[in-house]
């Protein structure tokens, strides 16, 4: 049995790759700090933590065949920005290096489209989207022998997914029958539920043989306007809230259309198996 390591195992991504592939894989985690694994508490995962460095115990300690890297940090306010570029730059591109020295097969890369997107302006975002530009340059220019894959994420939702995400938000304020103020909700986008995500990677791992360098987006190819994702979802609940469109103005520079193409996973036998409905009832369980 091949043995997998995910970076940020206890995140959203991560925990649901976790779950998703023990059955198939032994699943080893590695997270900065150990001591509230809360979306995994329950499992038996072996984690190790890289808040005093990447210890090259685990791969001493484990025969480590493919290295799958989620972690990720948002720079939230004027907090120090040495997490970030720990977490997003630092970190997979020492792990990268080691997993060169120990012959991991397999380094598969957790990018957003938001570091893709060419109009991208959100001021909050811009330090986060450079920080993955720069370690998959990083990652790029220091390959030899061990495949590396991209992964491109569109809008992935789901079950345990942080409570700030739009729409764990939305489905919270729905469950409660509170008033939502919102845009006028013509933003285009590509949603993906998270065992779609899963799925996905899952059949990167087994079946992409491309040499060197691939790069997958990940999502449905299918994009809905914010207006009828927050009408759709208010249905599927029994809301009675009223949804306010157009109380609240764009943001800056707005991506008005973010869509992506999944044909390069169609092609490894891959399937989007959840519709937009069906994943919003999964998450609303």
């Amino acid at each position: 049995m091949k043995t997998i390591l995910i970076t940020g195992i206890n995140g959203f991504l991560g925990s649901h790759l976790a779950k998703g592939l023990r059955d198939d894989y032994n699943v080893i985690g590695l997270e900065y700090d150990t001591d509230n694994l809360f979306r995994i508490e329950k499992d038996k995962f072996r984690v190790y933590s890289s808040k005093n460095g990447i210890c090259e115990s685990i791969f001493v300690e484990n025969k480590v065949d493919v290295i799958i890297h989620t972690a990720t940090v948002y720079r939230i306010g004027g907090n120090s920005i040495q997490p970030l570029l720990d977490a997003n730059v630092v970190l997979p591109t020492v792990l990268f290096d080691l997993a060169q020295k120990h012959g991991v097969e397999l380094f598969i890369n957790t990018d957003s489209f938001f570091s893709h997107s060419k109009n991208v302006g959100y001021e909050y975002l811009q330090e986060y989207t450079l920080s993955k530009q720069h370690a998959l340059t990083w990652l790029k220019a220091i390959q030899r022998d061990c495949r590396l894959v991209n992964m491109v994420i569109y809008h992935m939702y789901g079950e345990h997914d942080s409570p700030a995400k739009f729409i764990s938000y939305l489905l919270q304020k729905l469950k409660t029958n509170e008033d939502i103020d919102l845009t006028a909700g013509e933003q285009i986008r590509d949603f993906i539920y998270i065992q779609d995500v899963v799925s996905a990677f899952k059949a990167v791992i087994e079946n992409d043989e491309k040499p060197a360098f691939s790069e997958y987006d990940v999502c449905t190819g299918k994009g809905i306007s914010i207006k009828e994702l927050a009408q759709l979802a208010k249905k599927i609940v029994g809301s009675s809230s009223t949804l306010h469109f157009g109380k609240l103005p764009y943001r800056h520079n707005e991506i008005m259309s973010a869509v992506g193409n999944n044909e390069s996973l169609l092609n490894i036998g891959w399937k989007c198996k959840y519709s937009l409905e069906d994943g919003l009832r999964e998450a609303i369980k």
